[in-house]
């Protein structure tokens, strides 16, 4: 059988693991929508993955929506 698809979140969340780098801490936020667009994710699905994500306690996005921090 083909590989099972990540739902659009979770590969979100596995892409900005990977901009945080080996024990990384945080990305900024418009470098990883860049990163993202490229990859075809829309504006929305990064925006649902980060509430997402940021409900489970799994990173945090500053009041200004610049940077991503992980927890």
């Amino acid at each position: 059988p083909p590989p099972r698809c990540p739902r659009p979140s979770e590969a979100i969340f596995g892409i900005l693991r990977d901009l945080g780098g080996p024990g990384g801490r945080s990305v900024p936020l418009p470098h990883a929508l860049a990163v993202l667009g490229a990859r075809g994710f829309t504006p929305a699905q990064v925006g649902e993955a980060l509430d997402e994500y940021e409900g489970l306690n799994v990173l945090q996005v500053n009041p200004a929506r610049t940077r991503v921090t992980f927890v």
